[in-house]
């Protein structure tokens, strides 16, 4: 066996990255709450960093009629001193406020609107918790201390859609009471508002609804809902007409009863809890019929380097360490705002790629938008497909047409003639079909996709199916009207 050492010298080519390039990618594809979070961490750990606040706003000013006066910006005025705030008479309040039976509601110190008073800064729903318990507190004098503190936490164990999700045996060994009391709480809970709250399942929420509507005295109404729900939900009218004894007509009627019923009791409280907002990272207007783009500066705020630490910097008199601190300081700054500024141009580059790839949807609607990849837009820009990726994740774009995601306007598309239609443009075409239909008669998936082909569109069964769904269009079977 030979072996020996040899020094060899290859050439290669290799992308190394550094901590400031994965710094930049990391920036690029943050949103714009994730980025000003960003920032406000750095102005605190960084002090040479600060906002690039513009300290003169631009005004336009106008004429007589209203209209924009022609010329040059003028810089603003000074708002006039504003004249001294009424003194808020606090001993006079909180006295007021000692009289209130209910805390949960505040009281007007007066009839005058211009009275101070938190009730106009603040406002707070009610959920469905204190709703429910509310309620069990006006009928608590009825119950003894064993069926208050079952009733209690009974009302606890109630979910936000106002189900009564755990076991029976378990609440009889975690308060150790026995089943009957626990029975009796339930009963009295399912009698309170909303209707159907308490339930255990979507059959006991419509039984409890159907019984307040004056159902209960009709057996057979009652029995469609806990043994043939299923098939009431697959229009299997006369299946069941043929098993409870009733007209098509009259199962027909009752499934209509049905769909007037809420499943979720409790939406209406938990709804507003869960609203969400979004912060455009940049707008689209429509100015003398062009598309005009613009970036949002709340989601990518401009930053700058502190005028007193360049001076500091400069300053021959400090010592090495001081010099050597506000270097390493500096040059972390200036490489942030490097990466924000290139994140800004990126975003507006594409937004502007989408605008000239997408222009009929912004005069017309979602009918005219195009099928488009990411893959046109990355040669359009001149940049790697990964990067438009990073670039439109999370990010909103605010048009004459609503505020939409990036990614919206990125759609699969189908060849019509000479002209191609984004995949929620068929989705568009299916959902007016299924309006139009005779509901007597509706649209199976192969005659939607029969009257697509006539359009020339070649969309298959399956898809026109996968679509439908995506609709939350229920398929023809269920679709049928007996009317």
């Amino acid at each position: 066996m030979n072996i020996k050492f040899d020094l060899n010298i290859t050439q290669t080519q290799k992308l190394i990255m550094t901590q400031e390039m994965r710094q930049s990618i990391e920036i690029l594809q943050l949103t714009a709450m994730e980025l000003n979070g960003l920032i406000e961490t750095e102005i605190m750990e960084n002090p040479v960093l600060e906002f690039n606040e513009v300290s003169i706003k631009e005004v336009v000013p106008i004429n007589e009629d209203g209209g924009p006066l022609k010329g040059d910006l003028v810089k603003e005025e000074p708002n006039p001193e504003p004249p001294p705030k009424e003194e808020i008479q606090w001993d006079e309040y909180f006295h007021s406020m000692e009289n209130a039976d209910y805390r949960g509601q505040l009281q007007p110190i007066a009839d005058n609107d211009d009275e101070y008073g938190f009730e106009k800064f603040t406002s707070q729903e009610k959920t469905l918790n204190e709703y429910l318990h509310f309620q069990f507190t006006m009928q608590e004098k009825d119950f003894s201390e064993e069926e208050k503190r079952i009733g209690e936490y009974l009302i606890d164990c109630i979910d936000d859609n106002g189900y009564l999700l755990i076991d029976l045996d378990y609440v009889k060994n975690i308060l150790e009471v026995a089943e009957e009391p626990i029975s009796k709480m339930i009963a009295v809970i399912q009698g309170f508002d909303p209707s159907g709250v308490g339930c255990r399942d979507i059959k006991e929420c419509l039984l409890i609804q159907l019984r307040q509507m004056g159902y209960d005295d009709d057996e057979v109404f009652m029995d469609i809902v806990k043994n043939h729900l299923i098939d009431l939900a697959d229009n299997q009218f006369k299946r069941i007409a043929q098993e409870t004894g009733l007209t098509i007509e009259d199962v027909y009627e009752f499934k209509e009863v049905i769909k007037t019923l809420e499943p979720k009791p409790g939406r209406e409280f938990s709804c507003s809890e869960r609203v969400s907002y979004v912060i455009p990272d940049g707008s689209i207007e429509i100015v003398n019929d062009e598309l005009v783009v613009k970036v949002n500066d709340v989601s990518a705020p401009r930053l700058r380097i502190n005028n007193y630490y360049k001076g500091l910097l400069k300053n021959s008199d400090k010592n090495d360490e001081t010099k050597l601190y506000l270097e390493k300081k500096l040059d972390s700054a200036a490489f942030l705002i490097k990466s924000i500024e290139q994140r800004r141009d990126t975003i507006k580059k594409v937004i502007t790629a989408i605008a000239e790839s997408q222009r009929g949807f912004f005069f017309e609607g979602v009918g005219d938008l195009r099928p488009l990849t990411l893959k046109t837009i990355a040669e359009t820009i001149e940049v790697h497909e990964s990067t438009v990726s990073r670039a439109i994740r999370g990010k909103y774009i605010q048009t004459p047409k609503g505020t939409y995601a990036l990614k919206f306007f990125f759609k699969r598309g189908y060849s019509q003639g000479e002209e191609d239609r984004s995949s929620d443009a068929i989705k568009r075409l299916i959902q007016e079909l299924i309006d139009q239909e005779d509901k007597k008669k509706p649209l199976s998936d192969q005659r939607i996709s029969e009257l697509l082909q006539a359009k020339n569109l070649d969309v298959a069964r399956r898809t026109v199916a996968k679509y439908r769904e995506a609709l939350l269009i229920p398929p023809s079977s269920k679709r049928k009207e007996y009317r």
